[in-house]
């Protein structure tokens, strides 16, 4: 299993979540709002809607837990998705995962 993770510019979110949707087999994601910076730092110049007066940059987290097989679907449908071809367009992390234990199917 693959636990992808990506930080998507806000106004991506809906297209994010429409591509995953598409995915047959995909059972779901997550998303969060979260504040950060990267390798651009904060955008000084106050030109940035989505800029912090903190010097933070808002965006979204996406989170998914799949199948090996389905993880090149995934992180293609994420790229193409969020993609907008300016700087800060985001950021895809892909881990392995050694274990899953759905909750409602193990009673303490």
């Amino acid at each position: 299993m693959k636990e992808i993770k990506a930080y998507i510019k806000e106004i991506k979110r809906e297209a994010v979540t429409r591509a995953l949707h598409e995915i047959e087999g995909l059972d779901g994601a997550s998303f969060s709002d979260v504040l950060g910076f990267g390798r651009g730092k904060a955008d000084s110049s106050g030109l940035n809607p989505s800029a912090d007066p903190s010097g933070y940059v808002r965006h979204v987290k996406v989170e998914v837990v799949c199948p090996d097989d389905l993880e090149d679907k995934v992180v293609d449908a994420i790229c193409r998705a969020a993609h907008t071809g300016l700087r800060g367009d985001g950021r895809i992390f892909v881990s392995d995962i050694g274990r899953s234990v759905r909750i409602q199917e193990n009673p303490a």
